[in-house]
């Protein structure tokens, strides 16, 4: 006798399931600045921001760097985060230049505690580099729900975003 197994939810329920699980760190970062934008971007309006990042030998990330633009090829430094401490930096999150967004820096904690979470961009490259350019309300919507549910899957103690955030 076979045994018959029905599926909960509708085939894009099940289907969104499935992609929020396999969320990379590139469209997880890429959530996090467009859901900061108005905060990264402070006075200036940057026509894109770009991360910058670096996966170590433990295939987790080193640093990352995210940076503004608002004229083409000049590139000015938002913020860094560093895993680990040296003599020449601190770990954690760094901002410059006067920016700051609180949101960003506990969504940027969160995914780096728990990094391992988000497949990297590409397996091949140690280098990663994600541009963003300023979201639309449907790109805002679909990062607010990528991020809440990102959160919910690795367990983090963050509040869920509400739709005002952004």
């Amino acid at each position: 006798m076979a045994a018959t197994h029905a599926l909960s939810g509708t085939r894009e329920e099940v289907e969104n399931k499935h992609s929020h699980e396999n969320t990379t760190i590139d469209r997880i970062l890429e959530c996090a600045v467009a859901l900061n934008w108005n905060a990264l971007a402070g006075t200036n309006e940057p026509t894109a921001f770009q991360v910058e990042y670096r996966i170590g030998p433990d295939r987790s990330l080193d640093y990352l760097k995210l940076w503004s633009t608002t004229t083409r090829g000049v590139w000015n430094l938002i913020c860094e985060y560093w895993t680990q401490s040296t003599p020449g930096h601190e770990s954690g999150t760094k901002f410059t230049g006067g920016n700051y967004s609180g949101d960003f820096t506990w969504m940027l904690d969160a995914i780096m505690k728990h990094q391992r979470a988000f497949p990297p961009g590409s397996p091949d490259f140690m280098d990663g580099l994600v541009q963003i350019k300023e979201p639309t309300e449907a790109e805002l919507a679909s990062a607010r729900t990528d991020m809440n549910a990102a959160l919910d899957r690795v367990g983090s103690p963050l509040a869920t975003l509400a739709p005002s955030e952004g």
